[in-house]
């Protein structure tokens, strides 16, 4: 797994935005863990959250692309 990606999964997971167990999710089906994006909530860890997106775009081999987001 590539530092980045690795990186992002600590961070996700020592901030509670990422939790393993049994989840009902919307459509019923039980999942292994779940993501709550909702959760990066401060400056500091959208901050973070921000530069992982900059790392991968940055690893990314490709020369068109497109970002699109609130």
């Amino acid at each position: 797994m590539p530092d980045t990606e690795h990186d992002f999964l600590t961070f996700a997971i020592d901030s509670g935005v990422l939790g393993f167990g049994e989840f009902t999710l919307k459509s019923g089906r039980i999942s292994p863990y779940f993501l709550n994006a909702g959760l990066f909530n401060t400056g500091h860890m959208l901050s973070r959250l921000g530069r992982f997106y900059a790392a991968v775009l940055a690893e990314t081999e490709t020369e068109d692309f497109m970002l699109f987001g609130p």
